[in-house]
């Protein structure tokens, strides 16, 4: 079906009129611009800025589009059949990686989350290693050790969740930070590792701390925080923002504020005094307001190493003190590099010789190690007034071919390494002290490392893995008692996971390259049923990312599974450029001034299906989540008209002349460029911005654009205001123009399960009904 044709249920005679949104003709706001001096863009929606918790208008307006969807999914046939589908395919058990916490190997505790299948949180549970040792007998069909901590309890409705954690050195204190509706703002909390979490207390506020049994201390104005314990278990190092702005009222709504990030101190907190006495490590820096602080204490802790981050690329400045000092602004520094040219990722210390892993003068990164000199240590009022950089030698030179992604030391000298060659990772061990490589650990893997668990001090390593027709599974690698440093471990499957509505062995998975339109090689994965005939007739379900030096590589989805299995459709996982693929170089081949090379890598893949007759004409599904929601909707704007069935476009950043004004966004001038500072970036950004390229002359596909309320990552204005201007210039569109707005609900993480299937289903229904999709019996 092309989109040239109306939409079953959509016809002129049947579609209902959009929610009317008023449309300002007097607010502009005026960029300078390198072609023509200055430009004076039109601002309709600017109302639309203005969160619903804070606008009758806004308020209003959401729930206009929320019937209007509605209305819409009623007409959706297959949708309860869909859902049941999803739901079953959801309802398999989920198990991380265990991971042992505590010096003593003996006493020591392991630690892994555990789903049964729909419940809204995981669950941590802790076991002994003989109980782990027990349950490697059985490949761990249920879960082992004792219910320790329980998510689920946090709130009944599942929209309290844990954001992350750190375990004290010890193993004997958790520091945890919670997250409400999936805000990026959490509470950082303290629990003694006796204590347990499988009762919830009466009081809803008690409840979503995790219990009267955690410790006093509490940390709030806390987000994009690491969280690190001294090797003492008697404080941790955070970074926290300024108190928030309060109403008329007196009240703040964090999670559903517009405000810019900025003004981050790096702080230190010790167990049992108050957050208003935790001492100050470093201030704001008043050039860059936005800058965030990273810190880490070092495997002996001896040291602290600390990153200075301005954007989200990742080069920082990198400062080292000695931890054998009191702890405040007066503390002596050792500057590692003092620009934003490159990254030093700590890896581990022996003495005074650091290894990192780096991007300096390595667009696939290596491992170098450096002396430190602590003589050169300099107390200065600020750290960044320090200059110098750290002496590199090679220790894992660059691989050209293939990015090296990840580093884990285990067993006092193996380097773990994670290499991802076309996409698909290779695990590779190393000696630490030399460099050599000592051989490839789980030779037959084809997919995605997605844990690898262990530490110096431990003989084992635990490593999740998974594929797109594979839910994964979990390969224990354990090294003899006194094992030289060229010694390999021994491999045994530790846990298997099995969905038992989708059978691999009814599916083909499998990657194929296509050239975009500069003739760049671009690798895409397909995965479809082994009776779908690939003779043009086929829907396709296009997903890509394409930023932030972030690679999309395989990794198993019930929702797309399941919609491959129901209506014989492919997946097509498209590695864009502006991605983390191929290195930085696949980076910078997708940001800034090239970032519509993106957008011509998932057309280009779009024309690949159509002409290889994986996919027809019209029934490709383009889709992309926050920087992959940008994507999808300037593919809907860019594409032939005809190419496309429908663009699902999730928490996308579609306004890219403002976005830097909101929450989160200052940090994305690194891909995106400054609209409002650079001349040649507003041109550029203009020209390809979804909210100023709507082409009311063309016939849109089918577009659902998605967005929460609690979205402090990408707000939702700029959903609020994309679905305003397509709708008003596209009243006609012989295809649905749809937002679904999720309460409660924000960027994506800590949604609960339930949410998450809802989503989908809506999801996946609308895209079915818009395009006149048959369902089918699922393969065998």
């Amino acid at each position: 079906m092309s989109s040239n044709h109306s939409a079953p249920g959509w016809s002129s005679e049947e579609r209902p009129k959009y929610p009317s949104a008023r449309r300002s003709a007097e607010d502009k706001t005026t960029y300078k611009s390198a072609a023509k001096g200055e430009v004076a863009v039109p601002e309709p929606y600017l109302w639309l800025e203005t969160p619903p918790s804070q606008s009758e208008e806004t308020a209003a307006f959401v729930k206009a589009q929320a019937e209007l969807t509605s209305s819409y999914l009623e007409g959706c046939k297959d949708r309860s059949e869909f859902q049941k589908r999803l739901t079953d395919n959801f309802s398999y058990p989920r198990f991380t990686a265990p991971s042992r916490k505590g010096n003593d190997k003996k006493t020591g505790s392991y630690y892994y989350m555990h789903n049964s299948g729909l419940d809204a949180q995981y669950t941590m549970y802790k076991a002994s290693r003989a109980q782990l040792e027990e349950a490697e007998k059985t490949k761990v069909k249920s879960p082992f050790g004792e219910k320790w901590f329980d998510q689920n309890l946090l709130s009944k409705d599942g929209t309290v969740a844990l954001n992350s954690m750190a375990f004290s050195k010890s193993g004997n204190f958790l520091a945890y930070a919670i997250s409400k509706s999936g805000s990026d703002w959490v509470t950082i909390y303290f629990r003694s590792t006796e204590k347990v979490y499988v009762e919830a207390p009466s009081d809803p506020d008690e409840a979503a701390a995790a219990g009267p049994d955690r410790l006093d201390d509490e940390l709030s104005n806390v987000k994009f925080s690491s969280i690190t314990w001294t090797h003492d278990d008697k404080g941790v190092f955070y970074q926290r923002y300024p108190d928030p702005k309060k109403d008329e009222e007196g009240k703040t709504k964090r999670g559903q504020e517009t405000d810019a990030a900025r003004d981050a101190r790096l702080y230190y907190h010790r167990l049992g005094t108050k957050q208003s006495e935790d001492v100050l490590i470093i201030d704001v820096v008043p050039d860059i307001p936005s800058a965030l602080w990273g810190a880490s204490v070092s495997e002996d802790g001896k040291w602290l190493i600390v990153e200075m981050s301005k954007d989200t690329d990742p080069k920082q400045r990198t400062f080292v003190a000695s931890l054998d000092q009191p702890l405040g602004e007066k503390m002596k520094w050792i500057v590692l590099a003092d620009d934003f040219k490159y990254s030093l990722e700590y890896i581990t210390n022996v003495g005074l010789d650091f290894y990192f892993r780096t991007n300096r003068d390595a667009q696939n990164y290596r491992i170098v190690k450096t002396t430190l000199d602590p003589s050169s240590a300099k107390e200065v009022s600020h750290v960044t007034q320090l200059k110098g950089e750290a002496d590199v030698i090679d220790v894992i030179p660059e691989d050209k071919e293939a990015p090296l992604n990840s580093v884990n030391v285990v067993n006092k000298d193996k380097l773990l390494v994670i290499y991802a060659k076309d996409v698909k990772d290779e695990l590779w061990q190393f000696e630490l002290k030399t460099g050599e490589r000592v051989g490839r650990l789980l030779p037959d893997l084809v997919g995605t490392i997605t844990q690898l668990t262990g530490r110096e001090e431990d003989d084992e390593s635990f490593v999740s893995t998974m594929s797109f027709i594979n839910p994964g599974m979990q390969t224990r690698l354990t090294w003899k008692e006194g094992s030289g440093p060229r010694d390999l471990p021994t491999s045994t499957l530790f846990q298997s996971t099995v969905v038992k509505g989708i059978d691999p062995d009814a599916f083909i998975s499998k990657e194929v390259f296509f050239k975009s339109k500069d003739g760049t090689k671009i690798p895409m994965f397909l995965t479809y049923r082994k009776d779908t005939k690939l003779d043009g007739t086929a829907p396709s379900w296009l997903y890509f990312y394409g930023g932030f030096g972030i690679s999309m590589k395989p990794q198993f989805s019930p929702t797309l599974m399941t919609w491959i299995a129901s209506y014989g459709g492919s997946l097509a996982w498209v590695n864009a450029r502006g991605g983390g693929e191929y290195g930085d170089s696949w980076h910078e081949e997708g940001r800034l001034l090239k970032k519509r090379n993106t957008f011509d890598d998932a057309i280009s893949a779009a024309q690949y299906l159509v002409d290889e007759k994986i996919a027809a004409e019209g029934k490709i599904i383009v889709n992309g989540g926050s920087n992959g929601g940008l994507g999808a909707m300037a593919v809907g704007n860019r594409a032939p008209q005809g190419l496309l069935g429908a663009v699902v476009a999730e928490v996308g950043v579609h306004d890219m002349l403002r976005f830097w004004m909101f929450t989160a966004g200052k940090f994305w001038t690194a891909d995106y460029g400054h609209p409002g500072e650079d001349p040649e970036i507003f041109d550029y950004n203009y020209g390809y911005s979804p909210l100023h390229n709507v082409d009311a002359k063309r016939v849109y596909p089918t577009v659902l654009l998605l967005s929460a309320d609690h979205d402090d990552r990408v707000s939702p204005l700029h959903t609020f205001k994309m679905t305003a201007e397509l709708q008003h210039h596209l009243p006609n569109n012989p295809n649905p123009i749809l937002a679904r707005i999720e309460l409660n609900a924000g960027h994506g993480a800590g949604k609960s399960t339930q949410k998450r299937i809802e989503e989908a289903t809506d999801k996946i229904s609308i895209v079915a009904r818009a395009l006149d999709l048959k369902m089918l019996d699922v393969p065998k």
